[in-house]
């Protein structure tokens, strides 16, 4: 069976792609009629790393055998089994086929010549299923679906390797078929994460010589190659009784610089108090091309933050995420970056044991990349990832103090001392005070309870201790005693103020009596005549007016 049949020729720069990007076009099979000498030597600017494979089935005849005369790429088959699908370039045309275990493949490698190879096409112009050489008759292809699939995997070639294709594991017959692997030194290679399968229009009569003209494009990163690394891209034939020959085979690129991956992270607030979490959040930009696997990302969070109890929040990189409640490491391994990046979510907190360390100062989470951060690889942007996150400093509390005014009072009506709780500063809220009150007395009474509240905006509140009026004689004094108690909401300037009431009923001792003095006899008799004497002149001096 015939292969692929066309000269594959690296070209020139030939189309520009806008101010920004230039399309150059790497391979080029595409000559609807060229000369019919056997093997010859297609011109163009042949590359000394290209290579190319095409691959047998068991029992099949007939081979393509790509070899480099000069600077040139050429091919050369076996003209009888070659036939152009315009059938106007006869013998020059290729193709591979599957029937039952029989699966061929073929591939070319090429030097992207130190271009990321980003946008490219694979036009497989001409290319049709058909029956060809007796493989199955049209009426055996299946069902009526209008295309069939080609597996197109891509690998990396090392500079100065060599490979062979082998086919890939046998399935049974009627199952789809599996792609080719591609051997280097006899190990078979990974095919980079870009590979997958594009479909290949049928027409609606299955023609043998139908075309597809169908652009199946097509991107492969190749930024991380080395100089003489190469690109291989290997096509296969999936479905059974399906032959896929192609006339024109042009592979392209745009040399649009790939996008490094780079690393960043926030956190979602810029502080949180003891006890409170908040969401970390790892953003990872993808190199706008393709995914890319082996992305992993190591997050040491700074003391004294943990994850907090709710863990992973959301996980966009695929792979495994681990981030354990109270673990102060997350960590992603075997994960894949999406060629539009991906995202981790984390719930992490500042641990209420951790109030010490609340300073206001931040502390600084760093992802170091190439060390922390790593996609494989592939070479990344070099730039560390970094968010701070604090804890404010505890809010200094107010000072509060008590006095009472006048400290003195005594035990009559009207005898009254005010108390006032104040504070150094006002406050945003309601602020209580805790009070030890005075003790009961019947000698006073207060209106200082076990508490009192300073509103908000204000920086005083007041209560009273009375004097009990009484006119009791020596009952003594006593002091009220009014005390602030401690509090996590204030410190304590004044914490103690006393007023003393004082007894002023005094007791009155009585004098002793006085004596009266006492006449004698004869002084008695005396002072008796003296009186009768006196009212006798009286008498006469009133009848001679």
């Amino acid at each position: 069976m015939s292969k692929i049949c066309k000269a594959l020729a690296l070209l020139p720069l030939v189309l520009s792609a806008g101010a920004y990007s230039q399309t150059t076009t790497l391979y080029a099979q595409n000559f609807n009629s060229p000369a019919t000498t056997s093997c010859t030597a297609w011109g163009g600017s042949g590359s000394d790393s290209s290579l190319s494979s095409d691959y047998n089935g068991p029992g099949q005849i007939g081979t393509a055998t790509f070899t480099q005369v000069g600077t040139a790429d050429r091919v050369c088959w076996n003209t009888a089994l070659n036939t152009d699908p315009e059938g106007i370039a006869t013998p020059y045309s290729g193709g591979f086929a599957r029937n039952g275990a029989t699966v061929e493949s073929w591939a070319i490698a090429f030097d992207p010549q130190g271009k990321p190879f980003i946008n490219g096409q694979l036009d497989l112009a001409h290319v049709t299923p058909g029956n060809l050489n007796g493989i199955a008759v049209p009426t055996n292809y299946p069902g009526t679906a209008n295309s069939v699939q080609m597996g197109l995997r891509f690998f990396r070639i090392p500079s100065g390797s060599s490979f062979s294709l082998t086919a890939g594991a046998a399935t049974a017959v009627g199952a789809p078929a599996n792609p080719a692997n591609l051997v280097i030194s006899g190990a078979s290679q990974t095919p980079l994460p870009e590979s997958g399968l594009v479909a290949v229009t049928k027409d609606a009569s299955y023609s043998r010589y139908a075309a597809d003209w169908s652009t199946h494009q097509f991107s492969v990163d190749t930024s991380s190659f080395g100089p003489g690394d190469r690109l291989a891209v290997v096509g296969t034939v999936i479905e059974n009784l399906t032959y896929i020959v192609f006339d024109n085979l042009v592979i392209t690129s745009d040399d649009i610089p790939a996008n490094p991956p780079s690393i960043s992270k926030i956190f979602g607030a810029t502080q949180v108090n003891p006890g409170q979490s908040t969401t970390l959040t790892v953003d990872v930009t993808g190199n706008s091309i393709s995914p890319v696997s082996g992305l992993t990302i190591t997050d040491n969070l700074p003391t004294p933050i943990v994850v907090g109890s709710g863990g992973v929040i959301s996980n966009t990189c695929a792979g495994t995420l681990v981030a354990a409640g109270g673990s102060n490491q997350i960590q992603l391994t075997n994960g894949v970056l999406p060629a539009t990046g991906c995202q981790l979510q984390v719930e992490v907190q500042w641990p209420v044991t951790a109030v010490a360390q609340c300073s206001g100062a931040p502390v600084t989470n760093i992802i170091v990349d190439g060390t922390d951060f790593t996609v494989g690889s592939t070479a990344t942007a070099g730039t560390n990832a970094q968010a701070t996150l604090a804890c404010p400093a505890p809010a200094t509390p107010p000072q509060v103090s008590v006095s009472c005014t006048p400290s003195i009072l005594v035990d009559a009506p009207g005898q009254v001392s005010s108390c006032v709780v104040t504070l150094n500063v006002s406050q945003a809220a309601d602020l209580t005070v805790n009070l030890q009150p005075p003790a009961s007395s019947t000698r006073y009474t207060s209106t200082c309870q076990n508490s009192i509240v300073i509103s908000s905006g204000s920086t005083s509140a007041n209560c009273t201790i009375s004097a009990t009026a009484n006119s009791v004689a020596g009952d003594g004094d006593v002091t009220a005693t009014l005390s602030i108690l401690d509090s996590a909401s204030y410190t304590i300037g004044v914490k103690t103020a006393s007023v003393e009431i004082r007894n002023d009923d005094e007791a009155v001792t009585p004098s002793a009596p006085t004596s009266v003095p006492t006449l004698g006899l004869q002084s008695l008799l005396a002072l008796s005549l003296l009186i009768g004497l006196a009212g006798f002149v009286g008498f006469f001096r009133n009848r001679k007016q």
